[in-house]
């Protein structure tokens, strides 16, 4: 069988792209190097959906992150999704005032500071410019009384906040798992349309433990043919040739996280002419650079929940750190922004720990500990030396490169996929024609516009608790539970995760 596209990497933007290609009528597959989808990156975000104020101005990050933002809700209630519309407030803190920096528009905050809060404001005031100009028209000004009313729990230290209204909690494992299964739900509808002969036994639009091996895959100019040579990630080099399985497609979308350079890069010598010096497909123009983000998850205080997501104010670097609440009825706080050379090392720093625990007791004012501690976990997030995503389009090889998809790529998937299949792909692929009374397109039309929802979560923690090994089964697939939040919420039976005793 010959694909309109390959996907390489089973993380959040893999299965946006993969959705969004099935519901553009395109044949396409995801492959996934490990045992479970959503692993790595994208099973250590926040679940906290931005809306891209400290992403770069004119950028296309900002660009798909405010496409994404305004089909969050729909998404959620379309496939059940657990969510929290609640805003977020960027807070200006005493020690991260410049006190010798009293620049502030008084008229522009009049009446709503006093006279001791009219010191070091224009970095609050840039927040509630940058905000506006994100697309966040409703973001506002709050003075420090005000936020003492809207959120008791949060330090009396308060300086003053920019609310913005926009941002939304969500299930961080539930909303990427969305994707896969749609995907899946599309793919065996089509496949009942079609013979057995057509499809075979193991047919499915998704494949984990496999690894890509791009060095041995090739490219045919002639035809724009790849074909892809894959074997289980879990073979050894003597069974190697017996696990070995080849896929032929029109295009490939390498959507491979932090690796994403590196599959470029063994890519670029598959794609090569017969010209050595030549090759149709260049080495990448940037280069991964992991930064870790840790985070540490503290049992929630009786009645004493923050509502909204509390952050500092941005630099043009990092959003900072975070002390939130999650569905579960956790507090977390993070994540940290440490630059690291290993793509791989995810430990835990104790040092960084206690510091995010000093944190927590500082924002939310009263002390945290060490029991009230429940779990830590650490992220490595796929940046690289760029400051914007890195959607690249080469055509002389049928080659897409989805890179440099950082912090908010949870927050950006829905535009991303979107994105890449209108943008990039079609500009490879022609979306495959429609003609009248076609099967196949009443059935994709019959999934775009009613989907089988996602089970409560209640259904799902009873399962999650009668299986004991940490999966639940959903449309006959097996689907681990990858991330820290959920898992644990899940283990513990709170919050949203209550109702499921």
């Amino acid at each position: 069988m010959i694909y309109d596209a390959i996907i390489i990497g089973g993380g959040v933007i893999g299965l946006s792209i993969l959705h969004s290609s099935l519901l553009s009528n395109y044949n396409t597959i995801l492959i996934e190097q490990n045992l479970h989808l959503l692993d790595k990156a994208s099973g250590r975000n926040s679940g906290i959906l931005c809306t891209g104020v400290d992403a770069p101005s004119n950028s296309l990050e900002r660009a798909l992150i405010r496409d994404s933002i305004s089909r969050v809700r729909e998404f959620c209630v379309k496939f059940n999704v657990p969510m929290r519309e609640c805003g977020s407030l960027v807070c200006l803190w005493p020690w991260d005032e410049d006190t010798n920096d009293s620049r502030v528009d008084e008229k522009k905050f009049d009446g709503l500071l006093d006279d001791e809060e009219k010191i070091s404001r224009d970095r609050l005031q840039q927040a509630l410019h940058e905000s506006h100009i994100a697309g966040d028209t409703d973001a506002t000004f709050l003075s420090s009384k005000s936020i003492s009313k809207i959120e008791p729990s949060l330090s009396t230290e308060c300086r003053g906040a920019v609310h913005i209204p926009g941002e939304t909690v969500v299930d961080p494992w539930l909303f990427p798992l969305a994707f896969a299964t749609h995907s899946r739900e599309i793919h065996n509808a089509k496949r009942k349309k079609k013979s057995r002969h057509d499809c075979g036994e193991d047919d499915d639009v998704i494949y984990t433990g496999r690894r890509v091996i791009m060095e041995e895959s090739t490219f045919d100019e002639e035809s724009g043919l790849w074909t892809i040579v894959t074997r289980k990630a879990t073979s050894s080099e003597e069974d190697e040739k017996d696990t070995t399985v080849t896929f032929t497609a029109r295009c490939v979308i390498n959507a491979a996280g932090i690796d994403s350079d590196l599959v470029q890069s063994q890519a670029s010598s598959a794609g090569s002419s017969e010209d050595d010096n030549t090759s149709l497909l260049p080495r990448p123009t940037f280069e991964a650079r992991p930064r870790r983000g840790q985070y540490a998850i503290f049992a929630a205080p009786p009645d004493d929940i923050p509502t909204r997501p509390i952050q500092p104010v941005p630099s043009q670097f990092t959003k900072g750190i975070f002390v939130y609440s999650t569905l579960y009825d956790q507090i977390v706080v993070g994540p940290t922004a440490q630059d690291q050379s290993s793509r791989t090392d995810d430990t835990i720093d104790l040092n960084v720990a206690n510091e995010l625990t000093s944190h927590a007791s500082r924002i939310l004012g009263h002390t945290f500990n060490n029991k009230q501690l429940i779990g830590q976990y650490v992220g490595i997030r796929p940046g690289t030396t760029k400051r914007d995503y890195q959607l690249q389009l080469h055509t002389k090889s049928n080659f897409i490169t989805v890179g440099g998809i950082r912090s908010t790529g949870l927050t950006a998937s829905l535009g991303i996929g979107r994105h890449v299949v209108q943008c990039l792909l079609s500009s490879i692929v022609p979306p495959p024609p429609v003609e009248d009374g076609d099967e196949e397109e009443e059935v994709r039309q019959s999934m775009l516009n009613r989907p089988t929802p996602l089970p409560d979560v209640k259904e799902l923690v009873k399962q999650y608790h009668q299986r004991g090994d940490g999966t639940v089964v959903l449309g006959g697939h097996v689907y681990k539970v990858t991330h820290p939040l959920t898992k644990l919420g899940w283990d513990k039976r709170s919050g949203i995760a209550a109702a499921g005793k």
